[in-house]
């Protein structure tokens, strides 16, 4: 299974940047003095994403993933990721089986509660389109609030590929759309490697988009 994350992240790496390539991995060396340093094993799609993708720029343009040497351990949770201000903490349970287990996010890394957000395997690959559409993508912008209903339906034939509650990932072909949902209402954000790319996106969808 290890080899099938490995693949997918690398897979959506190229679908996004356009291409991926084993510098963009750690390597196991450096993953495992990390794991062996906090006495953990990271879970499979974790693992794979650090070995496959973590060390591409895309990881820090806005939220940003930690390298290993700064995994921590913070109240039963492996945390590896915070928000651009930090104001937010990402982290998976430290002693978990499960294969895919779910991330949670926490404002304290000492005292306060953590809250589902989504399955590992799902939240990285929705994390990746997020940085995307936040700078990791050349051109981006940000459509008016359509109603939900038109947002899932000028969406279709697109590759949905994580969420993480309100927010959707969706790629296709160099291409980022992630929809952020409230209420009845979807704020679309944006992003492709070329500026024509971007404004072709309105006709395609029928949205007017605001370049950032």
């Amino acid at each position: 299974m290890a080899d099938a994350w490995t693949q997918h992240f690398r897979g959506l790496l190229t679908e996004i940047s356009g291409r991926a390539s084993a510098t963009h991995g750690y390597s196991s060396r450096v993953v495992e003095a990390a794991e062996a340093r906090l006495g953990v094993r990271l879970p499979a799609p974790l693992r794979a994403y650090y070995l496959s993708v973590g060390r591409h720029p895309l990881n820090r343009v806005h939220n940003r993933l930690w390298p290993p040497d700064e995994w921590e351990v913070a109240r039963g949770r492996l945390v590896f990721m915070e928000e651009n201000q930090s104001v937010v903490f990402w982290g998976v349970p430290n002693r978990s089986r499960a294969a895919d287990p779910m991330v949670y996010q926490t404002s304290d890394l000492e005292d306060d509660d953590w809250y589902a957000e989504a399955r590992c395997s799902r939240f990285l690959a929705a994390t990746m389109c997020w940085q995307a559409v936040g700078g990791g993508l050349p051109h981006g912008g940000l459509a008016e609030p359509i109603p939900w209903t038109k947002a899932r339906r000028v969406m279709r034939g697109w590759r949905s590929v994580g969420c993480i509650n309100d927010l959707s990932a969706f790629v296709q072909a160099g291409r980022v759309v992630c929809l952020l949902r409230d209420g009845e209402t979807a704020l679309m954000h944006l992003a492709t490697r070329s500026r024509r790319a971007l404004k072709a996106l309105e006709s395609q969808l029928g949205v007017a988009i605001d370049e950032l």
